[in-house]
């Protein structure tokens, strides 16, 4: 009996974690947010990009949209005003979601970095010891795995793995997340590795959670940042800066041109001192000059 022919030993060659993330954006996008949303989409092979959602039922959309590319994931860039982006990761159909606020981010054009992958590789997604700690952590490390990481054997992916994905928590007070994509580079001596290092590739992003969801876009609120200020907030508070430094300039100007022109006032008292002596002066000779008058010429005509 041949055992090799009962126990092959062959290595697993089919495709067969099948999931696939959506990667969607909203309207009144500009050119960088739409470099950065292709260039995340080059870099995770088993996307599926879908054109702009309308307004109305964002919810409703989105899974329409991953039932009719058979999407489990998905990454949702929600653009307020044209300049504040936002972004949602979450799973088909029965949620979680998360919605962050990216506070910095840089495309790869802006970067101009030197390092370069290869196109369709699987990374390698490496996160820091705080994402094992908290359970709000924890969470968002298994909806970054199950939406970025590519299966093994997928038909567009390149068959090997040269650059790494690392996520970062900022420090133990601040949620906020790093993310940053890194190439592997190695430096051989025949057909020994002597030197590896990690070369950045860009994009940049930097993630502030802002809400959790139970469900795709909508249900319970699981958790919430409470110390968040929405950034429409954050403009009427400069607004109002900027006016209470504008009333307060003109209160000072208007204080400034009264005290300007009491000092005027004083200043045309003290020069006009010397001319009211000559006044005086002048009253005086003419009382001078009455006096010489004859008082009994005075009498004789009363």
């Amino acid at each position: 009996m041949d055992i090799d022919n009962i126990f092959p030993n062959q290595k697993e060659t089919r495709w067969v974690n099948k999931q696939r993330t959506l990667i969607v954006t909203s309207k009144n996008i500009s050119d960088r947010i739409r470099q950065l949303f292709m260039d995340l989409h080059e870099l995770l092979p088993h996307s599926k990009k879908e054109t702009k959602l309308e307004k109305g039922d964002t919810s409703k959309q989105i899974k329409e949209l991953c039932m009719q590319h058979s999407c489990r994931s998905f990454i949702y860039f929600e653009v307020h005003r044209k300049h504040e982006l936002y972004l949602w990761i979450g799973r088909f159909p029965n949620g979680p979601s998360i919605k962050y606020y990216i506070e910095n981010w840089h495309n790869c054009q802006d970067l101009k970095l030197t390092g370069n992958c290869m196109k369709g590789s699987r990374p390698i997604l490496s996160f820091d010891g705080s994402f094992t700690e908290d359970p709000l952590m924890i969470l968002q490390k298994e909806l970054f795995i199950h939406a970025i990481n590519v299966p093994k054997h997928h038909p567009k992916s390149a068959p090997c793995c040269d650059r790494v994905f690392s996520f970062i928590k900022e420090s133990p007070d601040n949620n906020n997340i790093w993310i940053r994509n890194y190439e592997i580079q190695y430096e051989k001596a025949g057909k020994e590795i002597i030197k590896n290092q990690l070369v950045e590739i860009g994009p940049r992003l930097v993630l502030k959670p802002i809400i959790i969801l139970e469900g795709c876009i909508q249900g319970a609120q699981l958790w919430k940042d409470t110390a968040y200020i929405t950034q429409a907030k954050v403009r009427l508070e400069k607004k109002l800066e900027i006016k209470k430094e504008k009333d307060f300039a003109s209160k000072k100007q208007i204080k400034k041109e009264k005290m300007l022109s009491k000092l005027e006032t004083q200043i045309d008292e003290i020069e006009n001192i010397f001319d009211r002596g000559q006044e005086q002066q002048k009253s005086d000779e003419y009382i001078t000059e009455d006096s010489n008058v004859d008082l009994d010429q005075f009498e004789e005509v009363q």
